[in-house]
């Protein structure tokens, strides 16, 4: 028995299953004149792997210097649809941010039953507070390495030339708001790992 019937044996036998290609099906290929091609190359799976991760494909890349394709093994690509809405607990440490909440709150006039009124008062709430967020709060880590920054170079104006009164307090309240910074920073991680 040659070795080739052999493996397709030892396939059928371990019920593997051989992966769908995306790109060329040849793997191998020799230019000698007349082109020889072939699918030597290939990922084969159990089916209860193929179970845990159905949408999985093999794919061929370029071949640099062989005369074998490289292959790589990859989950389909998953389209993300909108990310929802997920309110930060962080917000609540900013000052005037309950008072601003309940402005929008009744910002908006809306009549009917009970349930549709507090479905339309949300909603315009959420909305204002995705606007306020991405205009106002900004990325919190963004804010994290501006204030860091700043505060690193003061302390290097300090070693070299010495700080005005001046740059004393501004480095000293640069450092107050990291420190606040800092502490709604740890209440998102908090949130995210949903640690209590």
């Amino acid at each position: 028995m040659n070795t080739m019937l052999k493996f397709h044996d030892f396939i059928s036998y371990a019920a593997l299953v051989d992966l769908p290609s995306h790109g060329n099906d040849y793997t191998w290929s020799r230019s000698s004149g007349e082109a020889v091609c072939s699918r030597l190359d290939r990922f084969l799976v159990s089916l209860d792997w193929e179970e845990h991760f159905p949408d999985s494909l093999q794919t061929r890349l370029s071949r640099p210097l062989s005369d074998h394709f490289l292959i790589t093994l990859e989950r389909a690509k998953l389209e993300r649809g909108k990310v929802p809405f997920k309110f930060e607990n962080m917000w609540l440490k900013v000052k005037g941010f309950s008072n601003l909440v309940k402005k929008w709150w009744e910002e908006v006039e809306v009549e009917g039953f009970a349930s549709f009124v507090l479905a339309r008062k949300l909603k315009f709430v959420k909305e204002q507070l995705k606007k306020w967020n991405k205009k106002v709060f900004g990325d919190i880590k963004l804010r994290k390495y501006k204030l860091l920054d700043s505060v690193n170079a003061l302390d290097v104006k300090e070693e070299s030339d010495g700080l005005s009164s001046d740059e004393i307090d501004q480095r000293r309240e640069a450092r107050e708001e990291l420190t606040r910074v800092l502490h709604m920073e740890e209440i998102s991680w908090r949130q995210k790992s949903r640690s209590l």
